[in-house]
């Protein structure tokens, strides 16, 4: 037995329709698919950053020692146009600063 096809249309709704109709500004944007990235592998051969290297202890003799404290202190007093009842506190700042410099 054979089927006819006669009477049996299908509507379909025009797809330009649907396309140019206009927009409300209710709809959601499309979206975007949240796709992370895995950090970058470090590339062989790179060099990661240096630190400032530490400067060496001095060598330094008591004497040499006791003279740069006592010079700094003068400058200090100096800076200071030389008033009196600092000396103390001149000579542990420098002391202070010399420890430093020398890295004791």
């Amino acid at each position: 037995m054979a089927e006819s096809k006669v009477g049996t249309t299908t509507k379909k709704a025009p797809v330009a329709a649907k396309a140019a109709a206009p927009s409300t500004g209710t709809a959601k944007p499309a979206a975007k698919p949240a796709a992370k990235k895995a950090p970058a592998a470090k590339k062989p051969g790179t060099k990661a950053v240096a630190t400032k290297p530490k400067a060496p202890k001095l060598k330094v003799t008591p004497e040499q020692r006791h003279f740069m404290i006592a010079e700094a202190a003068y400058y200090r007093a100096e800076r200071r146009g030389f008033e009196g009842g600092y000396e103390w506190q001149d000579w542990l700042d420098a002391e202070m600063e010399i420890e430093r410099m020398i890295g004791k």
